[in-house]
Formats: C-alpha cells, sequence, structure tokens
C-alpha cells in the first residue's frame, strides 16, 4: 500500500543522503501520492516530506542529513495527501514513523491514547500515537496486540540521543533489512529494492533478513541491540474492513 525504507548508517561508510535519495527513487513504485524523509541529527529529529512522488522530493534532497533516518512514499488509502498531517513520516508528538499496511481500528486505538488529539485523517497516526502515548506501563506487545490490520513499521522516538532505529512487521505487509561487514544497516519494503539500493550505493550486502510476521528490532550504531518476538494484529472482521486490492501501475483515488 506504501513504500517505506529506513537507514543507520556507520563509519562514513556512505552518504546517508545519497541512501536517502536512492530509496525515495526506487520505493516510488510503491505510492507517488507523497514522499517523505525523517532523521536524526544533533540531538534532535528532522522531517522532510511534500505531496509529491518520491523521484520529485529526491531531487530536493540536497543537504547533509543524519546518519539514521526513515523514509515513505505513500499510495494513499485514506486521508487526502495535499494535507500534511496525513503524509509520512508521521510526528506524533514524541515518536516519528512511516507504516505500509492498513489500520481498520484507527478510532479506537486514538481513544485508547493518553493525552493525545488526532492531529489528521489518516489510519496510520493511530498506531504511532499509541506507541507515544498509551497508558502508563504498557509494553510494546500490549500497544500492538490492541491493532487490528496489516502493518510494517518503522520509526524514531523524538529527540533520542541514541539515535536508535526501531522496525517492527506485525502482519502481512512485507519489510527486508541488509547489513554491510561495517555494520551499515538499510531497510526497504522488498528485497528487490533493497537490493537495488544497496548497489546503487556501492554498499556490498553482508548479511540479508526478511523480517516474519510478529516480530521487532532496534539498532543502535550499527549493532541490533534487541530481537523480540510480538503478537500478531486482531483478525480484521470483513464488515469493518476489506483489505483493497491495490495495482501499483495505477493511481490511488487521491490520484494526480
Amino acid at each position: 500500500m506504501c513504500g517505506i525504507g529506513a537507514f543507520q548508517i556507520v563509519k562514513d561508510e556512505v552518504d546517508p543522503a545519497k541512501v536517502a535519495r536512492v530509496l525515495l527513487r526506487l520505493l516510488e513504485v510503491r505510492g507517488q501520492d507523497a514522499s517523505g524523509v525523517a532523521w536524526h541529527k544533533d540531538g534532535d529529529t528532522y522531517i522532510c516530506k511534500e505531496n509529491c512522488a518520491g523521484a520529485d522530493l529526491a531531487r530536493r534532497l540536497t543537504k547533509d542529513i543524519g546518519t539514521t533516518g526513515i523514509v515513505h512514499t505513500r499510495w494513499a488509502t485514506k486521508g487526502s495527501p495535499t494535507i500534511a498531517g496525513n503524509n509520512h513520516p508521521i510526528d506524533a508528538r514524541g515518536i516519528v514513523g512511516v507504516h505500509n499496511g492498513h489500520i481498520s481500528n484507527d478510532d479506537d486505538l486514538i481513544k485508547l491514547c493518553v493525552d493525545y488529539k488526532r492531529q489528521a485523517q489518516v489510519d496510520s497516526e493511530a498506531i504511532f500515537a499509541l506507541l507515544g502515548h498509551a497508558p502508563d506501563g504498557w509494553t510494546l506487545a500490549q500497544k500492538v496486540e490492541q491493532v487490528q490490520g496489516n502493518a510494517s513499521l518503522l520509526w524514531l522516538a523524538s529527540r533520542d540521543s541514541s539515535e536508535t532505529l526501531h522496525a517492527s512487521r506485525l502482519q502481512s505487509s512485507p519489510l527486508v533489512f541488509g547489513q554491510t561487514a561495517k555494520g551499515s544497516i538499510i531497510f526497504a519494503s522488498t528485497k528487490a529494492i533493497l537490493q537495488e539500493t544497496f548497489r546503487r550505493c556501492e554498499l556490498k550486502l553482508d548479511f540479508l533478513h526478511e523480517m516474519v510476521q510478529g516480530t521487532y528490532i532496534q539498532a543502535r550504531g550499527g549493532v541490533i541491540t534487541d530481537f523480540t518476538d510480538l503478537p500478531l494484529p486482531k483478525p480484521v472482521q470483513a464488515k469493518l474492513w476489506d483489505a483493497p486490492i491495490h495495482d501499483y501501475r495505477k493511481a490511488s483515488k487521491y490520484g494526480k
């Protein structure tokens, strides 16, 4: 339904902005309604997103960016891409994330959040809001088991000095990552896009992993610091939501 990617570059192995531009161009085949990048740098979190295709944003992304970031190209299903808040990366006041999939119970997830007001219309906002604003004491597993729908997620915690990259494949939506011998990590929605990203960035792929459903990992400084199993999202009732069938060769309902 969308394209997602991420990067964590270590030891100056490649320009992070080049990786972001390559991912934007390659992921465009999975959505052209909007695109965006977010990254950590100097203790802050920055977002650059526009209502344009990934290749267009890639041409405008000329400045230096941080070494840990996330990327999104949007095939819009809910919420017009002309409204910036509907496009990714989504800033849910403390969590900045990108999502591929569809959440059918987004209104219910928002109601579970503490001191959080919905900012836009897109269903993806709800899962990042819950990650950052669930009731005190809730574990990650407790949060994601509330979700109904399909999801692969990549996110950053705002102003995280450790520059940790978070990734989870909950159900259906694919997610793959690869790593170099030096430790640089890149994520993409598909194996083919990941391998082509490594080729265009002149990086040697040392390790490739296709994430299975119900898994979460975090990476810090090019090291996988956590690998955890998670509960799968609750089954979606057909009367509540019929999963859309996507033909990425055609424009979405919001297509220009």
